[in-house]
């Protein structure tokens, strides 16, 4: 039912048609397939934005996007992404989802699943790119792991060390959606809480949204979490998905990072896909001792 894609995840599944069907009947296996492989690719959907976002219902509780500009006007539960200058949106979005991310990791609760439809796909270009975070911390020697599993980092949606960056969150979110999201701390290492494998639940600095891990000097903090992203990213973890129109790509946020290309695509080049996000479940940290998720005090 489904080809792997690369080494250590992402698979293909062919012959299947996410109509209602589907969701009825298959539902319970398309999930255990997505938890096998964390990445799980169909091709050649022509279903509509209401299909997709029902076939979503498989993953979890749909959630819908706290920016609003970006929510479809149809079905609140999706949200375009678009390099193009839609009505209404700052020209920042057209990047948006550029740099390595798991969808939601600035919220208690994160994101779970994160389906795209490939609805205007340019003939090169706009791949997105993924990061199997559950491999990259099963290859660390044990002594590593062991340091790593005692940690915790802090994430915020709006923070970046430069608010003048031009991808810096602050730019083009208003005061509503700012108080919506303050700092989280997350278990560094949390365990799945479908499979209960372990996996590094880090981000970089600008897009990822992470601002340190806490306990550390600043120096120390930011040398850690671009040890891990490198690792994370490193080429035997990594799966480059190049789109076809009408592509479906649904991936496992508590375990997988991933980054789109569009900042490298020029504008002519049309790019539009609907995209949604389930809710998931509170980070359970790999040692108890550490806790779990939590808010941050105002800062």
């Amino acid at each position: 039912m489904a080809d792997r894609l690369a080494g250590t995840f992402a698979a293909e599944v062919k012959e299947l048609t996410l109509d209602v069907n589907v969701i009825e009947d298959l539902g319970r296996t398309v999930y255990e397939k997505y938890l096998e492989h964390k990445v799980l690719v169909f091709r050649g959907q022509d279903i509509s934005a209401k299909t997709f976002a029902a076939f979503g219902t498989i993953f979890g509780r749909p959630e819908e996007h706290h920016l609003i500009k970006l929510r479809h006007p149809e079905e609140p539960t999706l949200s375009l992404l678009s390099n193009q200058n839609e009505p209404g949106r700052n020209k920042e979005m057209k990047t948006s989802g550029q740099g390595w991310h798991s969808d939601y990791s600035y919220k208690l609760v994160p994101g779970s699943a994160t389906m795209l439809h490939g609805l205007e796909i340019p003939e090169s270009g706009g791949d997105t790119l993924f990061a199997d975070a559950e491999a990259a911390f099963a290859a660390l020697p044990e002594e590593r792991k062991a340091y790593l599993r005692t940690l915790r980092v802090r994430h915020q949606y709006r923070w970046s060390p430069d608010r003048e960056d031009p991808w810096a969150r602050w730019k083009y979110i208003g005061p509503e959606e700012r108080r919506q999201t303050p700092q989280i701390s997350h278990p560094l290492v949390r365990r799945h809480p479908d499979t209960g494998r372990e996996t590094l639940f880090i981000q970089p600095r600008v897009i990822g949204s992470v601002v340190a891990v806490e306990g550390l000097p600043e120096d120390e903090s930011t040398a850690l979490i671009e040890e891990l992203i490198a690792h994370i990213t490193s080429e035997p973890y990594v799966y480059r998905h190049r789109w076809s129109p009408l592509d479906v790509v649904v991936w496992d946020n508590r375990c997988v990072l991933h980054s789109a290309t569009t900042k490298d695509l020029d504008e002519r080049h049309v790019r539009r896909l609907l995209r949604l996000t389930t809710h998931g479940q509170p980070v359970t940290p790999s040692l108890p001792e550490v806790g779990h998720s939590r808010l941050c005090p105002a800062v």
